[in-house]
């Protein structure tokens, strides 16, 4: 006579396929919290890059709002830097220089901004500019005469400059950007 085996559990029968398929959801998901973690750090980095390329921005743009300040100031924008490069106002350039100093690629990204070249805006290396003069007393457009058909007596002539400013923050995230100015010349 055979005697059969019950258990409190169920059949005898069964062979682990509870425990199989347990182990494989939890498999599943923990692979899936593996993937929501990534993505997360992916999401992270992608925020705080974005927030290193805005400082950066900003610094170039706060540069660019002090040189224009400096120009309009007194008569600033007739000083003799413009006419001839020296090392006391190496930030400011004579018409054509800034193109030797981004040559040969023309890249103010990878040129050496330098004291040499550009100057410091509030103390922060990380904040510069330099300016070219573009042209000196060009005659506004249609100034040449008044209404009446006499000549106008006031200012009609101003001087051009581009305004070339760099920003840098963490992670060597880098923002230039460029102004044209102009102020009166007489």
């Amino acid at each position: 006579m055979q005697h059969k085996k019950f258990s409190r559990f169920g059949s005898s029968d069964q062979t682990g396929a509870t425990l199989i398929v347990a182990l494989m959801l939890l498999v599943v998901i923990l692979l899936t919290g593996l993937a929501a973690m990534n993505n997360s750090g992916s999401q992270f980095k992608l925020a705080a890059n974005s927030q290193y390329e805005s400082q950066a921005l900003n610094k170039a743009e706060t540069a660019i709002a002090t040189a224009e300040d400096w120009l309009s100031t007194g008569s600033n924008f007739s000083t003799t830097g413009f006419a001839t490069y020296t090392a006391t106002t190496p930030h400011l350039h004579p018409i054509d220089r800034i193109a030797s100093l981004v040559a040969p690629n023309n890249n103010y990204l990878t040129m050496d901004w330098s004291d040499g070249n550009s100057l410091v805006v509030g103390g922060d290396a990380n904040q510069r500019y330099m300016i070219e003069l573009l042209s000196k007393d060009n005659r506004l457009q249609g100034s040449n005469q008044g209404i009446t058909g006499r000549a106008v007596t006031g200012c009609n002539k101003v001087n051009i400059f581009l305004i070339t400013a760099r920003g840098q923050a963490a992670r060597n995230a880098i923002k230039v950007v460029q102004s044209i100015y102009s102020v009166k010349s007489c």
